[in-house]
């Protein structure tokens, strides 16, 4: 009989651990502004944190951060794809609902759920991680200038949205 052989982590997963427990939250809470469900953001999540694992060891470490970001991002907008035309919800309605009268706020979550993903996108990351304009562009592979454009249209848009349904209200005192 041979010599046994003893299974030893790699010498590079502690570093792995302490960067998963480090992002692990603000990578979910991305995910979540991007996709709009939090089952889809853990499975983003989880997703990237395998794919990052996968590569770590050919990973550099100080582009660690902007590569898991952009791992990240594309698997949100990937996630997005393939559910463009399914209706995700955290818990399944007892009976259809009933049309919200106008007098209802909107909320920041709904409203950010109604904009199209890329621009959950760059919103997410410009303000929820508080990325500058650089590291966004690196992110989602675009020119700096666009990301600039995409912000203050993606801002225009959830400002109108939360802004109609409340003029709306006020209109009619």
């Amino acid at each position: 009989m041979g010599p046994s052989r003893t299974s030893r982590a790699p010498t590079w997963e502690s570093t792995y651990c302490e960067f998963f427990h480090a992002r692990q939250r603000g990578f979910m809470r991305t995910s979540y502004a991007i996709l709009g469900s939090w089952a889809a953001a853990e499975d983003a999540t989880q997703t990237t944190f395998t794919q990052l694992y996968v590569h770590w060891p050919r990973i550099r470490s100080e582009t660690r951060d902007a590569y898991a970001r952009r791992v990240l991002v594309n698997t949100c907008l990937a996630a997005a794809r393939s559910r463009r035309r399914e209706l995700v919800v955290d818990e399944v309605p007892d009976r259809a609902a009933d049309p919200a009268p106008y007098d209802e706020r909107l909320d920041l979550i709904a409203a950010l759920r109604s904009l199209p993903v890329r621009d959950r996108a760059v919103l997410a990351l410009r303000f929820l991680d508080d990325l500058p304009v650089a590291a966004v562009a690196d992110a989602l592979r675009l020119p700096e200038g666009t990301v600039k454009s995409q912000t203050a249209r993606a801002l225009e848009r959830l400002h109108a949205l939360l802004a109609s349904p409340q003029e709306t209200h006020h209109d009619h005192r």
